[in-house]
């Protein structure tokens, strides 16, 4: 506790309402005590009072005493670590320095790290100073780092800082092109299998074409039956060869049995005519055609004689 008075001689006397007191030149309370129970370092200042009665002095009717420094004195208290550079790389240089509010001072920084294995956690200690320097970053040093401070009036521990590396650039680099070949080759199997569906569905659609064109052709073969007919032509000979008079008595047997068989000679030439049902969509062609081919085509047979 800590008890701040005022006093002044004057006549008339300072009433209590009279007097004011100031730190670092702020308001901060008014009559002649101020009282303060629990002092903490943020109470620490110059501190003066001030006082009036109504009646002015050379010009002024408010009197200021002289400032006294209240020195308040506390262990270390507000421990930080900052870490320098902030991106750690390996092989790098880090700096931690740990800095705090004491009165007085700190005179001492301590470092530890903290060591996790199965079933124990302990702080080991790894340097002194209020700056401590890893020259060439490694990946054991990655882990907790806790800084304590001590003064005259006790200690103070800072929050646990984790030191971590960052991957190098060329490692990142490594990962990045690592990364982008095999999105290639991702890609490159997806377009095979593409191509090889497509090439397969290409050859199935083109068997599907012959298969089709073979149906559809034996289909027509079997629709549209081709019927032929023949036609006779017998041609006469305009003037049949001289015979002798099978009844003379000079013509022989040969010569009767060669002028009979020119008599009766005749000169054959076929003709092929196909015809075509005239109405192919009628229920009964089919029908019709299998009782006969009267029943849906006329022959005409001519016998066309050439005249002598």
């Amino acid at each position: 506790m800590v008890t701040l008075t005022c006093s002044s001689e004057a006549n008339p006397p300072v009433a209590q309402s009279g007097y004011h007191l100031y730190k670092d030149g702020e308001y901060v309370s008014s009559g002649q005590s101020h009282v303060t129970l629990d002092i903490q370092p943020r109470h620490r200042g110059q501190y003066h009072c001030q006082a009036w009665n109504n009646i002015s002095w050379r010009g002024s009717d408010r009197i200021n005493s002289s400032e006294i420094n209240l020195d308040v004195q506390y262990y270390p208290m507000n421990v930080s670590v900052s870490v320098n550079p902030e991106h750690i790389v390996e092989g790098g240089r880090v700096n931690l320095t740990c800095s705090s509010e004491a009165n007085p001072a700190a005179d001492s920084y301590t470092w530890y790290k903290r060591i996790e294995t199965i079933g124990s956690n302990t702080l080991i200690h790894v340097g002194s100073g209020q700056v401590l320097s890893l020259p060439s970053m490694e990946s054991s040093h990655g882990s907790l780092y806790v800084c304590n401070v001590r003064n005259s009036l006790g200690e103070g521990n800072s929050t646990e800082v984790v030191l971590a590396m960052e991957a190098s650039q060329h490692g990142t680099q490594s990962l990045s092109v690592l990364a982008g070949i095999g999105l290639f080759l991702v890609v490159m199997l997806i377009a095979a299998l593409l191509l090889f569906r497509m090439k397969q569905k290409y050859e199935a659609d083109k068997n599907q074409t012959k298969l089709d064109v073979r149906l559809n052709g034996r289909a027509s073969s079997s629709e549209e039956p081709q019927d032929a007919v023949y036609s006779n032509i017998h041609i006469l000979p305009s003037s049949p060869p001289p015979i002798s008079n099978p009844y003379s008595p000079s013509a022989s047997h040969r010569d009767l049995q060669k002028n009979t068989s020119r008599s009766s000679e005749v000169e054959i030439i076929y003709s092929t005519v196909t015809i075509k049902p005239s109405n192919r969509n009628a229920p009964n062609h089919k029908k019709s055609w299998s009782k006969g081919k009267e029943d849906d085509i006329s022959v005409i047979y001519s016998s066309v004689v050439k005249s002598s």
